[in-house]
């Protein structure tokens, strides 16, 4: 079965508000695979971290043979200029986007990515959806929503999410960059079409 495009998100609220802009209901965006839109746009859940995204890259396009492949979810901005739900595009060449082992929880951390790899932009998945894309020879683009500003911290244990400020503006913020994201995912794959 060949398609059109494969977008791969690390998490579930990353993806769901573009599975639901294609007809996907709340149970079937629980699936880890998804085949939207008549088939020809693929939807995966991969969990976080390069490795888990190239596994599941690698077995999209051996299955479904896309046209293109999509690193797509949220990310953390290393530039002040950047603000919640803005959209960063990136083939990683252009090295706008660093793709990072570990999270970077506070400011120092990112803007030391930032003078370390020029990036302005950072997330922990888009290396290994490139890497399976470049082992297939097939297209590869990053798309990111930023979820997380420059001077916003995060914390650094599950708990420290569960202070009521703290889940208002998480809720808020993810609310936002995925409904961008989903937004330009949308337009970009319908142009794809007619080009």
């Amino acid at each position: 079965m060949s398609v059109k495009a494969a977008v791969i998100f690390a998490l579930y609220w990353e993806l769901r508000p573009f599975a639901k802009s294609l007809g996907i209901g709340f149970f079937g965006s629980l699936a880890p695979v998804i085949a939207a839109d008549g088939g020809s746009i693929v939807i995966a859940r991969s969990g976080m971290g390069a490795g888990r995204a190239e596994k599941t890259a690698e077995r999209v396009i051996e299955k479904y043979k896309p046209d293109l492949i999509i690193s797509a979810g949220f990310c953390g901005a290393l530039v002040d200029e950047l603000k919640i739900g803005d959209v960063i595009v990136s083939d990683l060449k252009d090295r706008k986007l660093f793709c990072s082992p570990k999270p970077l929880f506070t400011c120092e951390e990112k803007t030391a990515a930032f003078h370390k790899e020029g990036a302005i932009v950072v997330d922990m998945e888009s290396s290994g959806v490139a890497e399976a894309a470049a082992k297939a020879g097939i297209k590869y683009l990053a798309v990111k929503a930023v979820s997380d500003t420059l001077l916003e911290e995060l914390p650094r244990s599950l708990l420290g999410f569960f202070s009521v400020p703290r889940l208002l503006r998480f809720k808020d913020a993810s609310q936002k960059a995925s409904k961008n994201l989903s937004e330009f995912l949308l337009e970009y794959i319908k142009k794809g079409e007619n080009r």
